[in-house]
């Protein structure tokens, strides 16, 4: 017996061919009977019953059979315009809410100024390496060398060391750094070094706190210079300076001790003697004073730290004007690059696992971002650069002479930071060679500060001392202050900070308000209308996917009759 299949559609092939051609009669009966009323004779009937009764105004003047067909053109070139218009004007409105999603609205004009932190205060010599310490240390380097040189030879070289601050207008052949810093590298190393230590030598040479700070008060009342209530020694972008408030141990006060005047907030008497000058840094006749968030390193190209420049032999007053920003906490739910700042619990701080993890601000963001650039490009660390913001110390070094014309190199790249970047005429290649650090966003919870500048002769100071009032020296005052010293207040020129929100400027019910009132005016749009059209449209696509599902079966079905496989017996 041999079964041969077939794939024929003749009739004498099929089984019981009458029931298969009923069968196929009535699937072509339904399908004609389909094309015949057909989906979109439907569409077009119901789409003229929504225009006659839709709750729109002045859509059932487009089928009216009272006008004529010049009259209803022009209804239609009036909707058509009003819809155009419509769109405009919501394409328009939107973008405002997009631009202005985020506002910051001033909350508090009178926020009481003892509530807000009271900055760190770094002073800084002008004179960055100390005559007497210089003396000592190239003394050391004479009795270290072999080869007989006088001591000012040394001296001499040890002005190079001044270049770690700032390029000093007179020209040195590279040659002439890389030369003494091999010297350094031999003679200037401890037995327990294998490299050069910049920060200890430096730290050496600067000027003591000690022989530069004479005199506190806090309040109107005499403290101890040098405590952690007081003057600590830190590092700036000049290297060691005396910071008051590191511990930001003034962050809240109360009212009594708001510091909120001259008198009542921070007097430091300064030793203002040249006798121990050696390498001052700057063309100017007085000291720095950099004005700071104690969270953060001082250093001006970091962001919100301000410098100043008293004069010597003056009684020089700064007042600090303090404003606060907030943010609400609505805010949370958008990702920190939509809102532009980081909550605390947001901002990631990669730090070295031996040292204390930093707190995260913007200030120390691109500080830290600048040294991941100076270590990439001159594969060094300045020595006044914080440890606390160094990600990793594997194979790190801290620069020397033979480093500094590669920082000359990069230094107006690391001076000018970007955190967005626009293209702007003229600006292509300042822009290419700024730093850029897209990942610092301010904090969300912020005190921004301002300072204001004045001054007064000396002899207004010296007169309210009295004869029998002694430094902490233990030398009298009128036979040691008569011209060698400065007074430098640091208070709160007002007794209130203003207090800034950052928070939502439109929420849903105002958009939605808004969009309603507009699609009003244009159409007379309302939520009857809105039902109207969803059911409408609904219908249409339950009815379209209804059809699609027919269809299908009737297919299936179909092949269903033609994939049967027939058997020939002989």
């Amino acid at each position: 017996m041999v079964n041969i299949e077939s794939t024929s559609n003749a009739i004498w092939w099929i089984k019981k061919p009458n029931k298969a051609a009923k069968k196929g009669k009535g699937v072509g009966g339904m399908m004609a009977g389909w094309r015949k009323k057909s989906l979109g004779s439907s569409f077009c009937l119901d789409m003229t019953d929504l225009l006659r009764n839709i709750s729109l105004q002045g859509y059932n003047k487009l089928l009216a059979a009272d006008l004529t067909w010049g009259e209803r053109l022009i209804w239609l070139l009036l909707h058509t315009t009003t819809f155009i218009t419509l769109l405009v004007v919501l394409s328009l409105t939107w973008e405002q809410f997009v631009a202005q999603y985020f506002v910051t609205n001033l909350k508090d004009p009178l926020y009481p100024v003892e509530n807000v932190p009271f900055p760190a205060v770094s002073i800084c010599s002008n004179n960055r390496i100390s005559m007497q310490a210089a003396t000592n240390y190239a003394r050391e380097l004479e009795l270290n060398d072999p080869s007989p040189r006088t001591l000012s030879y040394y001296l001499e070289h040890l002005k190079y060391l001044r270049d770690f601050y700032s390029s000093v207008d007179r020209s040195v052949d590279s040659e002439s750094f890389v030369s003494f810093q091999s010297f350094l590298d031999l003679f200037g190393t401890w037995n327990n070094e294998t490299f050069f230590d910049t920060r200890r030598i430096m730290k050496l040479l600067s000027p003591k706190c000690q022989d530069f700070i004479l005199k506190c008060s806090l309040s109107n009342v005499d403290i101890p210079c040098f405590s952690q209530d007081a003057f600590e020694n830190s590092l700036t972008m000049y290297g060691p300076c005396c910071t008051f408030n590191v511990g930001n141990k003034l962050k809240k006060r109360s009212f009594k001790n708001r510091l909120a005047s001259s008198a009542l907030g921070l007097t430091v008497v300064l030793n203002a003697s040249k006798t121990d000058y050696f390498a001052p840094i700057l063309k100017t006749n007085g000291y720095i004073v950099i004005v700071h968030n104690a969270d953060n390193y001082a250093s001006v190209s970091s962001s919100n730290a301000l410098e100043m420049f008293p004069g010597q032999y003056e009684e020089s007053f700064v007042q600090i004007y303090a404003r606060v920003v907030d943010t609400d906490s609505s805010l949370n739910s958008f990702s920190p690059f939509s809102r532009r700042c980081y909550f605390d619990h947001e901002a990631t701080v990669p730090s070295n696992e031996q040292l204390m993890k930093s707190i995260y601000t913007f200030p120390n963001c691109i500080t830290r971002c600048r040294i991941r650039s100076i270590i990439a490009l001159c594969r060094c660390l300045p020595f006044q650069m914080p440890l606390e913001l160094v990600e990793t110390l594997d194979g790190v070094v801290y620069c020397t002479l033979s480093h500094i014309p590669c920082i000359n190199q990069y230094l107006f790249k690391w001076r000018n930071v970007l955190t967005e970047r626009h293209i702007i005429p003229g600006l292509e290649r300042e822009i290419e060679e700024a730093l850029y650090c897209p990942q610092c966003l301010p904090s969300c919870n912020d005190v921004q500060y301002s300072v204001s500048l004045s001054a007064l002769p000396i002899d207004n100071y010296l007169a309210t001392l009295k004869p029998e009032s002694t430094n902490e020296t233990g030398i009298e005052t009128e036979t040691d202050i008569n011209k060698n010293i400065s007074v430098l207040r640091v208070y709160f020129g007002e007794p209130h900070a203003q207090y800034y929100i950052r928070l939502l400027n439109n929420a849903w019910f105002e958009v939605f308000s808004t969009i309603g009132n507009i699609m009003s005016i244009f159409v007379g749009f309302s939520m009857v209308a809105i039902f109207e059209i969803v059911f409408f449209l609904s219908k249409y696509i339950y009815m379209g996917c209804n059809r699609m599902v027919e269809q299908n079966l009737i297919d299936r079905r179909v092949k269903q009759l033609e994939d049967q496989k027939l058997y020939i017996c002989p």
